[in-house]
């Protein structure tokens, strides 16, 4: 199978020779770790997870759809966080982009991302059309 690589209008993409943002293969996507960050990798959530979740998700939720899937297609989420009080935000910001059965997730504390500023930062798979 070939891979194909997913881009949506208002998703940063890493820069050229760094990564890319989503890869698809056959029907399986693969997101890379995403963070609440403008084009220019300027943080962007104001120092709040709820806030940080909720653009995450916003981006994840256009690279499924320009890949032909929905949200709910995700089977699979990482979410990295700077600490665990973060993790209320979070769920609460979940709950709002998924349906149903919620995909299979692990949380992970780390000792920082990025930026400083960065609170959250999530990776999945997705299966396009298995929600259906």
């Amino acid at each position: 199978m070939k891979q194909e690589t997913i881009r949506a209008a208002g998703v940063p993409n890493g820069p050229p020779g760094s990564y890319s943002a989503c890869k698809k293969v056959g029907d399986t996507l693969f997101i890379a770790g995403t963070v609440a960050w403008d084009e220019n990798m300027k943080p962007l959530g104001a120092n709040d997870a709820y806030e940080q979740s909720r653009i995450i998700f916003g981006y994840m939720k256009k690279l499924v759809e320009a890949a032909g899937g929905q949200m709910d297609d995700i089977v699979r989420i990482t979410v990295f966080t700077t600490d665990m009080r973060h993790q209320p935000a979070f769920w609460k910001a979940r709950k709002e982009f998924f349906h149903g059965d919620f995909p299979c997730s692990t949380l992970v504390a780390v000792s920082q991302l990025f930026l400083p500023e960065l609170l959250i930062e999530i990776e999945a798979t997705a299966v396009i059309g298995s929600s259906r």
